[in-house]
């Protein structure tokens, strides 16, 4: 009989784990196969409206931006299936909805981006407008090249750039005017030709985990605040946003640009993970941790408030990432954002 009891105690044991991984297993089939036939029909129609982009060019990337947001809620449901929810608090953003707009974000980990895919779903044209600045790693991902052929820009660490005078591998400050160069160059080539509108972008330059000691260091070396949930964010990316598509700026040699489709807000929103443990693809791809509630703080700025020199267009961002580091130790000691009347001043 003991050894019965035993026999029974360790199938009641092994059920919850049986089912427990081939749940895991199930999903990632699923996830593989509707990759498989999800990105070349993405692909295959792109392909099948040529026609239509020589014809009618506004046309074709009104379409491929639809298709393009069908496409990023493959990724969303990723976390929504698993029930891994998103809750929004802040202010209303909706009247910047249609307008042109740069949106900050912190940037904890991989999970940020399709946390973000998945928000921004319902925020009308949003999604199939607007163009994403990422880290070069996201180009390799499931829908890198399509974001690509969409017209997001990807930042590389250190590059050979074949089609440029830039061929020799580059790092540090002389890597920095290179991409900002390129950046300035897509801008005009891909976000004013493809009527784009939100700006994607991730000021701190990479994930918290590996940008904090050194930004810390740095802050104590320049006595700035020495932040613990963010990063001191670059203003470089920034910067050249604002001086490409920005409203003109009249300076002695006159404006300094022309173009009518310039950035009107500035979006900024605040990432919270649970205990601040952040989730990452992995975890929505497999949902081996258990649910797990990720919520999104926003508030928006008028660019006319914005300083468009360098110095306090610095001070001014910097003021942002440590109203963000204020929203996030409130966030993990209480649980919840402050309520929008107790939020720092604009």
């Amino acid at each position: 009989m003991a050894l019965v009891d035993r026999v029974t105690q360790l199938q009641l044991w092994l059920l919850p784990w049986t089912w427990y991984l081939l749940r895991i297993a199930l999903r990632l089939v699923f996830i593989t196969v509707n990759n498989l036939y999800v990105i070349p029909a993405h692909f295959l129609w792109l392909l099948c409206l040529q026609p239509v982009r020589i014809l009618r060019p506004e046309l074709f990337w009104r379409l491929e931006g639809i298709m393009f947001k069908w496409l990023l809620a493959q990724v969303g449901w990723w976390g929504y299936s698993a029930g891994y929810k998103i809750y929004e608090c802040g202010e209303d953003i909706s009247h910047t909805y249609s307008d042109e707009a740069i949106v900050i974000v912190n940037h904890q980990s991989t999970a940020d981006v399709a946390t973000l895919m998945a928000a921004l779903q319902h925020k009308g044209p949003v999604v199939r407008r607007m163009m994403w600045i990422m880290d070069y790693i996201f180009l390799y991902s499931n829908f890198g090249w399509c974001a690509w052929t969409h017209g997001d820009f990807f930042l590389q660490q250190g590059f050979s750039h074949a089609n440029t005078p830039y061929c020799n591998l580059i790092q540090g400050q002389q890597y920095r005017e290179v991409m900002l160069k390129l950046l300035k160059d897509h801008l005009k080539t891909r976000y004013l030709n493809r009527n784009h509108q939100w700006i994607i972008l991730f000021p701190e330059g990479g994930f918290l985990r590996k940008r904090r000691e050194r930004s810390q260091k740095y802050a104590r070396k320049h006595n700035l605040p020495v932040l613990q949930h963010v990063v001191l964010p670059r203003i470089g990316a920034l910067k050249t946003i604002l001086d490409s598509v920005g409203p003109p700026v009249t300076h002695r040699n006159g404006p300094l640009q022309e173009n009518g489709q310039h950035i009107k807000w500035i979006v900024d929103i605040t990432i919270a993970y649970q205990d601040g443990r952040p989730l990452d693809i992995q975890t929505l791809v497999s949902t081996w941790r258990p649910p797990y509630p990720t919520t999104l703080h926003y508030r928006y700025f008028p660019i006319s408030e914005v300083p468009r020199d360098e110095e306090g267009l610095t001070k001014w961002l910097y003021k942002r990432f440590e109203e963000k580091e204020e929203l996030l130790s409130n966030f993990y000691s209480t649980g919840k954002f402050p309520p929008d009347n107790a939020e720092s001043e604009k």
